[in-house]
């Protein structure tokens, strides 16, 4: 079964096109925009979709740049042990 992907996300993924999204195909530029500028209730809908497990393994993926600080803190608080990757 799909995952539908809450309307209140609309604003964060405004690049790409709302009805092609697949809650688990696109969930990496789903978690990351949620932590970059989502709100709590965001957060809370990406912990309970994916899990904090998965939510480490996709943003250990990505970039530390490719994060604003705060949002690097919040998701280091939320999720233990996660480590960014760093350019080289």
């Amino acid at each position: 079964m799909k995952t539908a992907i809450p309307d209140s996300f609309r604003s964060l993924l405004w690049s790409l096109k709302w009805e092609a999204l697949d809650a688990w195909e696109d969930r990496e530029d789903i978690i990351t925009a949620a932590f970059n500028e989502g709100c709590l209730e965001q957060i809370r809908w990406i912990i309970q979709t994916y899990g904090k497990e998965e939510i480490r393994n996709c943003l250990s993926r990505r970039l530390e740049t490719e994060f604003h600080s705060e949002s690097r803190h919040l998701a280091k608080v939320i999720i233990p042990g996660l480590d960014f990757r760093h350019a080289r």
